[in-house]
């Protein structure tokens, strides 16, 4: 280590080292003039305490500056400098031993005399102890030096030194760390500037009355002299419980000073006819006087710290109760308000200043049976937790309540009111409801799933097998239009089962970013003609409109089903407005929808001037097959249709009505930041063409095995056709030729679709996979999506419908296009 780097640390001790040493040699030569046994032992002895307060401020190191100052101030006596050095030993011996003593005994509360543990600490160890070491240490280094007077006995002079340094430790030491330590003043409500102003009253009092006191100023005749210095402990004992440690520490000060100034001139209540007795009651008054006002000091600086501490928890208390979201209020036995905070003025609309004082006014005028019940218990000493109870609002709204309340206690631990937290469950309650609606309309939507799913098998056994037999009729005929009306039934069917998986949200989208004004201002002819001459089609539309990802020809479906909704709600006549913008849904608004997601949206809004709907009506408007129109007139579908699209477009729909003010729906898509793709004119219709190759037929219906391996086989293809992906595995495997398409069903026991094309990869990379269904998989479509590169078809289908996706996926591989694998 270089010695720059020592010189920080060096220098500050040493300057406090010297300042301490020189404040001893001082006061010990104030103490020695009153020395009473030759020229070292003192009543009085000052610097004791001075010595025993460094040590505790500034810690044990600052020994070396204590003796040294004790040493000076022997030397220049008349004792001997051995005698000298063993007296700055004792003083030094002193001085450590009572503040080792004094940090055991007070802990980790610290030696701050605003406790009563510091004080006894001093009073009663380390005080007396550490002044009979200097004692002791002291008189035999005076007696083994022969510089003790030879009239004077050894235990007197032992008692007369014990009692100096003792009354040093007890003056001197609680002003320096009373003073020392200001934050400990401060924490117990004595700091600031009034505090200051007391002091300096009770100090400049202290002064002037010690002076007529001890002076002897007051007539004889009143009081016997020995008792007029009692006078003064009131003054001690009101500065202690007024100030505190810093107050009775400083007053019992300046009264010993005063007390031992005209003692030491022979005047006073305390001079006797001997010096040893002089000496004996004067440091019986002063450690009596200084002990008092410590205890005193103590016992009051714990009390303001009590109340400062309780105070501060009641403004915590307070603190937490103003900033609960809960309303909290308290109520006497007689359910008078005793407390109101914010929350409770949120929640029922009265504010503190016009319910405390007075009864509840939050139960409705007939009662409330389980708040009544809840009073009861609570009034027999129970607690009660998250009842549920009905209150109401200033405005006589009622209000749906999770009650918890607590009994209040008083006296005798009687029940003398109680605390009640509530907690609002209006919308709670109401995002329940939600929640239910949303699981019904899943669980609906699942078995419409379902349903479509069974059904389509059976429509693509009737489609494809009436085509089969149009083609092999007489067009014109009998038997060619029974034929085709067998047909045409199998398609409205199979639109039907389309809006089923619709509603279940298992259609196959085919989604891109779109203008959605462009497709209203494209359908608005269309709808005009639909709704009729007596409704007028409004629309208004955002000129900055941005995109959203969707499938135009099911949004156009969206738009075309809500604005025929509108007309059949109006009839005679009205107004159905389009209306499109740019919307930021934030937190808030989401709170109140679940399960919205906040963030940029595109509104798109229907409404009408229509009869409206009343709140049961809206609870399953978007049930599939609920409908109000007369038997024979809807399908109860077009509601739920909307809700599968937008859902499965990951929108949001809600519906605003009341009877007789019409109905709004309004739709938010996400926005997107690109720009609208152009749609796609569909490729006009080509003759099917058919082809050679080997195709794997793996569907677990047999009608529609048979029926998908005969129109294939039609076409010219090679057709092996398997019951299950088990099968599908062996016949691959036993086939020696190449397989040049999988056509497979995606839902099947045992093994779907997708695992047999998987399966059959490494063995038939060559192979292409077009999938079929009636219901698509979670594997095919993913949240709705069909995921790029899978060709799918889907059911029902006819033979030409079969024949020309079967060669689309063909020519992709013959025409190096996009290989269409698992």
């Amino acid at each position: 280590m270089n010695q720059g780097s020592v010189r920080p640390r060096v220098w500050p001790w040493v300057t406090k080292a010297v300042v301490l040493a020189a404040a001893y040699f001082v006061v010990a030569r104030v103490g020695l003039r009153y020395a009473a046994i030759g020229e070292s032992i003192s009543p009085v002895w000052p610097p004791t305490g001075l010595a025993l307060a460094a040590l505790l401020v500034l810690g044990p190191r600052y020994w070396p500056a204590v003796f040294v100052g004790a040493f000076l101030a022997n030397a220049t006596t008349a004792v001997p400098l051995i005698a000298a050095t063993g007296i700055a030993a004792g003083n030094t011996a002193e001085a450590v031993l009572g503040a080792y003593v004094m940090r055991r005994l007070s802990g980790e509360q610290g030696v701050a005399l605003d406790r009563l543990v510091a004080v006894r600490a001093l009073v009663l160890v380390a005080g007396p102890l550490s002044a009979l070491a200097s004692a002791v240490i002291g008189v035999t280094t005076l007696w083994l030096t022969q510089a003790l007077p030879p009239q004077s006995h050894a235990w007197t002079a032992v008692g007369l030194w014990w009692g100096g340094d003792y009354l040093g430790a007890l003056v001197v030491a609680p002003v320096l760390l009373s003073w020392a330590t200001p934050a400990a003043s401060a924490a117990d409500g004595f700091g600031g500037q009034r505090a200051a102003a007391e002091l300096a009253v009770f100090t400049g009092g202290a002064l002037l009355v010690a002076e007529l006191v001890l002076g002897r100023l007051f007539p004889a005749s009143s009081l016997p002299q020995i008792e007029y210095p009692y006078l003064l402990f009131p003054l001690v004992i009101a500065a202690a419980l007024r100030i505190g440690p810093r107050g009775a520490s400083l007053t019992t000060l300046v009264v010993a000073l005063i007390a031992v100034g005209h003692a030491a001139r022979g005047g006073g209540p305390f001079a006797m006819q001997t010096v040893p007795s002089t000496a004996v009651a004067l440091v019986l008054y002063i450690g009596l006087l200084a002990v008092t006002g410590l205890t005193l000091g103590a016992v009051a600086a714990q009390g303001r710290r009590a109340q400062t501490e309780l105070r501060d928890a009641h403004e915590n208390l307070q603190g937490v109760i103003e900033s609960s979201p809960l309303a909290i209020y308290a109520v006497d036995r007689a359910a008078n308000v005793l407390t109101w905070n914010p929350a409770a003025e949120t929640l029922y609309g009265w504010v503190a200043a016009e319910v405390v004082g007075g009864p509840l006014p939050i139960l409705p005028p007939d009662g409330d049976t389980a708040d009544r019940a809840v009073r009861e218990r609570v009034l027999r000493g129970e607690a009660v937790r998250g009842a549920e109870v009905t209150h109401r609002r200033k405005d006589n709204s009622p209000v749906t309540i999770s009650l918890s309340v607590a009994p209040l206690y008083g006296a005798g631990r009687q029940v003398a009111g109680m605390l009640s937290i509530a907690a609002d469950l209006t919308e709670l309650r109401r995002l329940e409801v939600q929640y239910r609606q949303s699981q019904k309309l899943e669980a609906i939507g699942r078995l419409a799933g379902g349903i479509a799913h069974d059904f389509n098998n059976i429509l693509t056994a009737i489609l494809s097998t009436s085509e089969l037999l149009l083609a092999d009729v007489v067009p014109g005929s009998r038997v060619h239009d029974d034929v085709d009306e067998i047909r045409k039934a199998a398609q409205r069917a199979a639109g039907l089962t389309r809006q089923l998986l619709v509603c279940s949200r298992q259609q196959v989208l085919e989604p891109r970013v779109v203008d959605v004004n462009a497709l209203v201002v494209e359908a608005q002819q269309l709808l005009r003609r639909l709704i009729g001459e007596d409704v007028e089609l409004r629309t208004t539309l955002a000129p900055s409109l941005e995109a959203v990802r969707a499938d135009p020809s099911q949004l156009e479906q969206v738009i075309l089903n809500l604005v025929m909704n509108a007309r059949d709600a109006m009839p005679r006549g009205g107004v159905i407005t389009i209306e499109t913008s740019n919307v930021e849904l934030d937190g808030g608004y989401a709170d109140r929808h679940v399960p919205v997601r906040p963030g940029p949206y595109v509104l798109l809004a229907v409404s009408d001037t229509g009869i409206g709907m009343d709140a049961a009506t809206q609870a399953r408007l978007f049930e599939p097959f609920f409908t109000t129109k007369p038997p024979g007139e809807g399908t109860g579908l077009g509601l739920a249709t909307v809700y599968g699209i937008v859902k499965q477009s990951s929108g949001y729909i809600w519906a605003y009505s009341e009877p007789s003010h019409g109905t709004t729906f309004k739709i938010y898509f996400p926005r997107v930041g690109r720009a609208p793709e152009a749609v796609a004119a569909p490729d006009a219709a080509v003759a099917p063409l058919g082809g050679s190759e080997v195709v794997l037929v793996v569907e677990d219906q047999d009608e529609v095995r048979r029926l998908t391996r005969r129109m294939l086989e039609a076409r010219g293809y090679v057709v092996l056709a398997v019951a299950s992906g088990a099968e599908a595995l062996q016949m691959a495997e036993r086939h020696a030729g190449p397989i040049d398409l999988l056509v497979t069903d995606v839902v099947m026991p045992g093994m779907h679709g997708h695992e047999v094309a998987l399966l059959l990869e490494p063995t038939r990379p060559e192979m292409q996979v077009l999938y079929v269904s009636g219901y698509p998989d979670a594997s095919i479509v993913h949240q709705g999506l069909l995921k790029p590169g899978l060709a799918f078809l889907q059911k029902p289908f006819g033979p030409d419908a079969l024949a020309r996706k079967v060669r689309e996926v063909l020519d992709a591989r013959d025409n190096d296009g996009p290989a269409l694998r698992p």
